[in-house]
């Protein structure tokens, strides 16, 4: 199997999603902060929405370097995109149940993502074996033939 098979290509699609939708949470958290009415509590409010928007930021990246890396394949990729999978299953079910119910698109997405990343085609294309890469200095080599 060469080409990568389309419960893969789902659940790549799902990681580009949810990192973008991380990339836009943080802007707005961040937005938020800085439009927030210091007052009696001012500080520790502006800290929570900016350490809010410092974690959707970090699992955007995450989200989107995993993505980036599916092509490559392997069982540590497939691994990170579950378990990313589960992390927003758990804090969009969080977020749904503790701020507003728009939340939980985030949790029906990531559910999808451990779905189909841990569907049996997606493990058997990740676990398959690969070519080892060769390096470019060896392919420029004129020589004998092996």
């Amino acid at each position: 199997m060469t080409r990568m098979p389309v419960t893969a290509r789902y659940a790549r699609v799902s990681l580009v999603g949810l990192g973008l939708s991380g990339v836009a949470c943080s802007a707005r958290l961040a937005v938020a902060a800085a439009d927030f009415e210091s007052g009696a509590l001012g500080g520790p409010v502006v800290g929570l929405l900016l350490l809010a928007a410092t974690a959707c930021a970090v699992l955007a990246v995450a989200s989107l370097v995993v993505a980036a890396r599916f092509t490559g394949g392997g069982g540590a990729v497939r691994a990170s995109a579950v378990g990313l999978g589960w992390v927003f299953v758990v804090s969009g079910s969080i977020a749904a149940l503790a701020h507003h119910p728009a939340w939980s698109a985030d949790a029906a997405l990531g559910a999808l993502l451990v779905a189909l990343a841990d569907g049996t085609t997606t493990r058997e294309w990740f676990d398959r074996a690969r070519l080892p890469a060769r390096e470019p200095a060896e392919a420029a080599k004129p020589g004998p033939s092996r």
